[in-house]
């Protein structure tokens, strides 16, 4: 299981390199503490593609998620942006998918890699999302 886990962080971070992607570093409350990678891609002018892993203190320890980002107003020098995808959570003999539905604060705080979001996972039960990123150019 470890191995595994340490293969899949390896192959976010490469892959990125292929992708053109920007690998992101987040961490903060999702059923748990939470600390992971996430992938951003652009795939279009107004969307972009997400993706990552996070591992996390709760019941089930492992999320994965792969979604878009779809850039709504700015508020102040603070870009908002939406974020909708699909989630699952894994681990404990229990696996559990659904979606996910969080607003994202690029700039956070006038630091232009940091981002702050905010939203709800709906996967077997709803789970409230707080995290911090930060983005690794």
């Amino acid at each position: 299981m470890k191995k595994a886990l340490v293969v899949g962080c390896l192959l976010l971070v490469v892959s990125s390199s292929v992708w053109a992607a920007t690998t992101e570093i987040v961490g903060g409350i999702r059923d748990g503490a939470a600390l992971g990678l996430q992938l951003e891609s652009a795939a279009a002018r107004n969307l972009t593609v997400r993706g990552g892993i996070e591992f996390c203190t709760g019941k089930q320890p492992i999320i994965a998620f792969l979604g878009g980002k779809i850039p709504l107003t700015s508020l102040g020098r603070m870009p908002l942006s939406l974020g909708l995808g699909f989630i699952g959570y894994f681990g404990n003999n229990k696996t559990d998918a659904g979606v996910s539905l969080t607003f994202i604060f690029n700039r956070f705080l006038e630091i232009t890699p940091l981002f702050l979001e905010v939203g709800i996972d709906v996967a077997g039960q709803g789970r409230l999302v707080a995290q911090l990123g930060y983005k690794v150019f």
